[in-house]
């Protein structure tokens, strides 16, 4: 999908879309292209560093994300977004919790 199209509806480009969704402080799912995986054994890990975090900080090429400020999960370069989604508020309580639930019982 041509980047430029698909965010014509914000009127930004990946690295504005990625400020606007930091400034708001937005929980996200961030999907990554294929070729990002590497090994499929690490495929696991990697979704559960990019979904339902929060974009903390974007460089020029890349951007960090975590689960709250200041700590962060994963540095990703721009080149390996597919797609990102933004959650919605029931979601983000869940989803923030750096202690999942379901370890406790």
């Amino acid at each position: 999908m041509d980047v430029a199209g698909s965010t014509l509806e914000f009127g930004k480009d990946w690295k504005g879309m990625l400020e606007y969704l930091a400034d708001s402080e937005s929980l996200v799912d961030v999907y990554l292209c294929a070729s990002a995986y590497g090994h499929s054994d690490d495929r696991e890990e990697m979704v559960s560093e990019t979904h339902g975090v929060r974009i903390i900080y974007v460089g020029d090429d890349y951007f960090i994300v975590g689960p709250r400020r200041p700590v962060h999960s994963s540095v990703i370069p721009m080149g390996w977004i597919s797609m990102i989604r933004i959650c919605n508020s029931e979601e983000a309580c869940d989803l923030v919790s750096l202690v999942d639930e379901r370890d406790m019982d």
